[in-house]
């Protein structure tokens, strides 16, 4: 469906700003930099519209892939185990080129969780509902539990990676992103919190492709409609709940952290607004951009990380966050364009057709 493209290109430009901003804040994060008015509104902005969106959005969408993918390689009706291992590990091959760039990485995540995929691939949509969901709603206890106890986070870790990546040569800069893969990122906020999180979007994924949902909010406007509109209101809720946390020092957080469960939601509102956008035939040149680019999900989301890598890390330009911003909205553009003129000369993007052949063990045709 065209649909899940689109939201791949929308959840890539998500993930492409918030990390030239997350570049920017590791370039800062040795000033004492206040940011001025116009800088501060775009921070803020960017972070309850795309912070953490992008990731969640690709996470569920990774599930639905993971669902259609077994189902058309199934043999006598069996999942093809081995062949979706295969292709998991060609995928950890491709994110450990990745981490030269970017420590940041997110493909190692889709590796690790994809083999606990497997362990629920025969339950049943509505299992799998239950279970994603049931994870979403109790690890923000799980989160509050280990942050009142002061682990989620590691200090020493995170000095080693800012004393790697403060050191202007090329090898230090690798070594750092390694680090901060492999080591920083070992830290419980991450390997238990948001492995979490993110294994209960993949399970919804799956349950999506199964129950044909996606299908459903295209032919059903009052379904779409409703998800809209509760997924608005306790967005809302929840975002002046957490205001009100913060200004008057109450201690809901200490017990049930709100971070999770307040950008699954706007995540939920942003999707849902973008199939509405598309089902209702509106601004169809965007959609066909996005959907573009959604085609080349990895290979756009590799150079992304270079361009940043190159830009950003190893040259560090004293730049205002805005021009983070501009640059990443830049790079997504010109990568419409290019998306456009690739897939009218050749079948797939330069890392999907390497995924694949990898996978099959055979060459595919790339040229058209």
């Amino acid at each position: 469906m065209p649909i899940i493209d689109i939201l791949r290109g929308w959840a890539l430009f998500s993930v492409i700003i918030i990390n030239y901003l997350t570049i920017y804040n590791w370039n800062n994060h040795s000033f004492n930099k206040k940011a001025d008015h116009i800088n501060s509104i775009l921070e803020n902005t960017c972070e309850i519209i795309l912070g953490s969106k992008g990731w969640s959005l690709l996470a569920i969408l990774f599930g639905f892939g993971f669902s259609v993918l077994l189902k058309n390689v199934s043999v006598n009706a069996q999942p093809n185990y081995l062949f979706f291992i295969k292709r998991l590990l060609w995928l950890f091959l491709i994110a450990l080129v990745n981490t030269i760039f970017f420590g940041g990485d997110i493909l190692h995540d889709y590796v690790l969780l994809g083999f606990i995929l497997l362990l629920f691939y025969r339950c049943s949509y509505q299992s799998l509902f239950i279970i994603g969901l049931s994870i979403l709603l109790l690890t923000p206890f799980l989160q509050s539990f280990l942050g009142s106890h002061q682990l989620l986070f590691l200090p020493k870790a995170r000095d080693r990676f800012y004393q790697l990546y403060d050191n202007n040569n090329l090898i230090d800069h690798i070594k750092a992103n390694f680090f901060m893969r492999y080591q920083w990122m070992l830290r419980l906020s991450y390997t238990i919190v948001f492995h979490l999180i993110q294994l209960g979007c993949l399970l919804i994924g799956v349950a999506l492709h199964r129950s044909n949902y996606f299908f459903l909010l295209q032919t059903n406007l009052k379904l779409l409609k409703r998800v809209l509109i509760i997924s608005l209101s306790v967005s809302i809720a929840l975002f002046f709940l957490q205001f009100f946390i913060e200004k008057f020092e109450w201690k809901l957080n200490h017990y049930y952290n709100l971070y999770y469960p307040e950008k699954l939601l706007i995540m939920i509102f942003t999707s849902s607004c973008i199939i509405w956008l598309y089902v209702s035939g509106k601004v169809k040149n965007i959609f066909s951009a996005l959907q573009t680019i959604g085609k080349m999900t990895l290979t756009n989301y590799i150079i992304q990380n270079i361009i940043s890598f190159v830009l950003f890390i190893y040259l560090k330009p004293n730049w205002d966050l805005q021009w983070y911003f501009l640059i990443a909205c830049s790079v997504f553009i010109i990568q419409i364009f290019f998306s456009k003129w690739w897939l009218k000369k050749y079948n797939y993007g330069v890392l999907e057709w390497l995924w694949r052949c990898l996978s099959y063990g055979r060459i595919f045709q790339l040229k058209k």
